[in-house]
């Protein structure tokens, strides 16, 4: 067995049933589109500390659901770390061990849609002022600087995907490695149907902690979001995430001030608590 096929029997068995890891500042920004067509208007945020610009590639912006492959990329090489083995910006994984992880099934449209999120996350450019590591990125950069599909000849003449070879930017890299930039993360998150409750789980996971709750209006939450909803639509659809209950681990109410018959979205409050401290 060669040494590409050793690594690749490792990752399998390490991540199986292991906590996944995120980058905390993916979590915390808009740095991914939540539409499931393509995105191919940038993506802009500026709160006057951090400045950030998202760009298309020939098939849109990579989404949150290609982010996927980036938590995976992540937790395998912080399961590296944390047994001592500093890992390099390339790392090889079995394509079928990833799908199953995500929940995503292992029929031959999952592996294209696997191929497709790769295409995104090496054509999407973001600039950005966020350090890494103590280094400010002062070029554009792509989520992954290159990516590389290993196919195996099955017994009936078909070729298969076997393993998915990645290169990290270096960005991402020193993220991880250097400056040890990482969230765990509740697997159930692969879990989540919607996009917005993806965002949600993230941005509550970064900014709670352990305060008892953590506020913010809801024009706010629409710019950490990065969404392109109106106001109105975008609390309509954090109404039927509450119907919902569905964010792992927290709860979530929108609030409005008291007094007020008819609030304009600009004035309601979106509140996240602990949900086994409620």
């Amino acid at each position: 067995m060669d040494v590409a096929a050793q690594q690749v029997d490792l990752f399998l068995d390490s991540m199986m049933g292991q906590t996944l890891r995120g980058d905390r500042a993916l979590m915390e920004f808009p740095f991914f589109s939540l539409a499931k067509r393509p995105r191919h208007t940038p993506i802009t945020y500026d709160d006057g500390r951090v400045m950030i610009r998202v760009s298309p590639g020939e098939r849109g912006i990579a989404t949150i659901w290609d982010k996927d492959i980036l938590i995976y990329v992540t937790s395998l090489m912080n399961e590296q770390l944390e047994r001592g083995i500093e890992p390099g910006r390339t790392i090889q994984f079995a394509a079928v061990d990833f799908l199953r992880v995500a929940g995503r099934g292992t029929s031959g449209k999952s592996y294209e849609q696997l191929k497709d999120a790769l295409f995104r996350l090496r054509s999407t450019t973001i600039t950005t002022s966020i350090a890494s590591a103590g280094e400010e990125e002062e070029r554009g950069f792509g989520w992954i600087e290159a990516w590389r599909i290993v196919k195996r000849m099955r017994k009936d003449g078909n070729r298969v995907m076997e393993a998915i070879e990645v290169t990290l930017s270096d960005w991402m890299y020193r993220a991880i490695v250097k400056e040890r930039r990482v969230l765990a993360m509740d697997s159930k998150y692969f879990e989540l149907t919607m996009a917005m409750e993806r965002r949600l789980y993230e941005l509550v996971r970064k900014h709670l902690g352990n305060q008892q709750t953590w506020m913010i209006s809801l024009p706010r939450l629409a710019e950490k979001i990065g969404t392109q909803m109106e106001l109105k639509k975008l609390k309509a659809e954090l109404v039927e995430i509450c119907r919902r209950d569905s964010l792992i681990h927290y709860q979530m109410n929108l609030e409005a001030p008291p007094g007020i018959v008819r609030v304009p979205p600009r004035r309601v409050q979106v509140v996240f608590s602990h949900r086994d401290r409620v």
